[in-house]
């Protein structure tokens, strides 16, 4: 652990599921997280949310209620969401229930499998938990968050791990793995409230070993599930010491920070050092109600609908789709960060035609059929590669999470540029964009047609790149060809007052709101969250199209990330 923490890092309480973290998640926060005992060298009064964050802790409430105490579906949902003590938005409380009912479903198809083999299983009254070292001081907790049962004579343990939207995980990946395991060999818990609070955590003495370990995902949307595990616990043991501890050990060694979307959750952060802090980046005059992350999909989410984006932050699943449009552009830029990754230009030998036998960059990163509509527009950007000039280029970066904290607002900031590269020294921030025909774009209009682009003047103005010396660069692609670059300067104070009225004009709202009201139109149709929306199905019929704002965001709203996908 590095100087930005104090306490105890030989107490370690680590949760299975955090072994799934993404590769641009930050290792350093991951590190100090599974370390209960650690506080940051300076130390913050953390503030919470007004509303309900963790929908997935409404349907363990419901579930408990249902399961532990017999109280039906209907009542248990009512009870659950009239006695939270934060505001649960509406569209928040359809999903829970339909979480809760689709779970139930599952679990009965799940014990009559179970009940043709003479198994008789039922929920357990608390979780497992493995534990050990050499002293309290040095004591090492594995967890595991998700629904547990038992057969009535013990000979068999089963743990669900719930997931938002559908089973995703795989037998041999190390978070099932260390599940399994906790399940195989764990003690049961005195009393769950312990669990996370408790070093060491009191457990029940001599109980019967399992003979038989199941794990099994459930999908809360889908209502399906998948049975990654249905083994013996030595068979278990041996597969976590060689495939789980491993990763473990990676994750509790930690590394350098990388800012990114952890930031705001992460208790050191008044201590590190990596993440810039830019007050009066966004221009706001408060804090708002808690620490959160914004960005400029955030603000398009918000500008169709606001209850669109707050279903969507608090990782909600809804449909998954896509224009041709935004699959086009995806694929582009999918290529584009492939070629740039190797740090030289790109050339037409980098280009074969689709039917060519090896299409190189495009067949590690593409299919053929989104290749051949990518290549027009690969094809026009070799007229504006920014490494067609190799002279002066240093520090390429393809599509980096770039994050700033401003302290005045209490947001991280967000942005994900396709290209960051240093001229001389000098920074340049490149955005791409491709459209079928060109969209009319000038230097006096572009700041708010295209929103990345001031905020990337304002994360260099504001010193998020260290100096608040550089250049914002708008590459626009068209089958035909590539318009000339649009540059604009992060030291002019003229751009940078137009660049800080957009952003202000984007967030002001979103920051001040606790509401979140659905603002229903044409554009539900197109909501990935409409089923969950109450005021959405009375508007889906007849609307005029494509007459306002909304339409731009809709169309700019590309199909999600990998930083989209929840952690459950």
């Amino acid at each position: 652990m590095d100087g930005s923490v104090v306490g105890n890092p030989h107490v370690i309480r680590l949760s299975a599921g955090l072994l799934d973290r993404p590769g641009n998640a930050c290792p350093h926060h991951a590190a100090v997280r599974a370390r209960p005992q650690l506080r940051p060298r300076r130390g913050e009064q953390r503030r919470y949310a007004p509303w309900e964050d963790f929908p997935l802790g409404l349907v363990m409430e419901i579930l408990d209620a249902v399961e532990h105490d017999g109280v039906p579906l209907d009542r248990a949902i009512r009870q659950t969401l009239a006695s939270c003590r934060k505001r649960v938005h509406p569209g928040v409380a359809r999903w829970v229930a339909h979480a809760a009912e689709s779970y139930l479903e599952v679990a009965e198809a799940l014990a009559d499998q179970l009940a043709r083999e003479g198994v008789d299983l039922r929920p357990a009254p608390a979780p497992r938990v493995v534990q050990g070292g050499r002293s309290v001081a040095e004591l090492r907790i594995l967890t595991a968050w998700g629904r547990w049962y038992e057969s009535t004579d013990g000979a068999v343990v089963e743990f669900r791990r719930l997931r938002m939207r559908g089973p995703r995980g795989t037998p041999d990946q190390a978070s099932t793995l260390a599940m399994a395991y906790v399940a195989g060999v764990g003690d049961r818990v005195e009393d769950p409230r312990d669990l996370y609070t408790a070093i060491p955590v009191p457990v029940v003495a001599d109980l019967p070993r399992p003979r038989r370990v199941r794990v099994v995902e459930v999908g809360l949307t889908t209502g399906t599930e998948a049975v990654l595990v249905d083994g013996d616990p030595a068979g278990i043991r041996r597969d976590y010491r060689s495939k789980a501890i491993p990763a473990a050990q990676r994750l509790l060694d930690g590394g350098a920070p990388a800012p990114g979307r952890d930031c705001a959750a992460c208790r050191v952060r008044p201590s590190c050092h990596a993440l810039p802090v830019t007050p009066g980046l966004l221009g706001l005059g408060d804090r708002g109600t808690h620490r959160r992350t914004w960005s400029i999909t955030t603000s398009r989410r918000y500008e169709i609908c606001p209850a669109q984006a707050h279903l969507q932050e608090l990782w909600i699943p809804g449909e998954e789709t896509s224009s041709p449009a935004a699959a086009r552009g995806h694929a582009v830029h999918r290529w584009l960060a492939a070629a740039h990754a190797r740090g030289r230009a790109c050339t037409l030998a980098d280009l074969p035609e689709p039917t060519a036998a090896d299409c190189g960059i495009a067949d590690e990163v593409l299919d053929r059929a989104d290749y051949q509509e990518a290549r027009p527009y690969l094809l026009a950007h070799l007229e504006v590669c920014p490494l067609a000039d190799p002279d002066g280029v240093t520090d390429i970066r393809t599509e980096p999470t770039v994050a700033a904290f401003d302290p005045i607002s209490d947001v991280v900031v967000l942005a994900v540029p396709d290209l960051l590269r240093r001229v001389h020294g000098r920074l340049r921030y490149r955005e791409v964009k491709t459209s079928v025909h060109p969209r009319g774009l000038t230097p006096e209009n572009a700041l708010a047609a295209v929103p990345q682009l001031a905020l990337a003047v304002c994360l260099i103005a504001s010193g998020a790149f260290g100096d608040r010396d550089g250049l914002v660069e708008l590459e626009r692609l068209h089958p035909g060809g590539a318009e000339p670059l649009l540059v604009l300067d992060a030291t002019d104070p003229s751009v940078v007052a137009a660049a800080r009225a957009v952003v202000h004009d984007r967030v002001a709202r979103w920051h001040a709101d606790v509401d979140f009201a659905a603002t229903p139109g044409w554009w539900c149709r197109y909501c990935p969250v409409s089923r969950w929306c109450p005021d959405a199905s009375a508007t889906l019929e007849d609307h005029a199209e494509f007459t306002s704002p909304r339409a731009d965001a809709l169309a700019d709203l590309a199909t999600p990330d990998d930083t989209d996908e929840p952690p459950f």
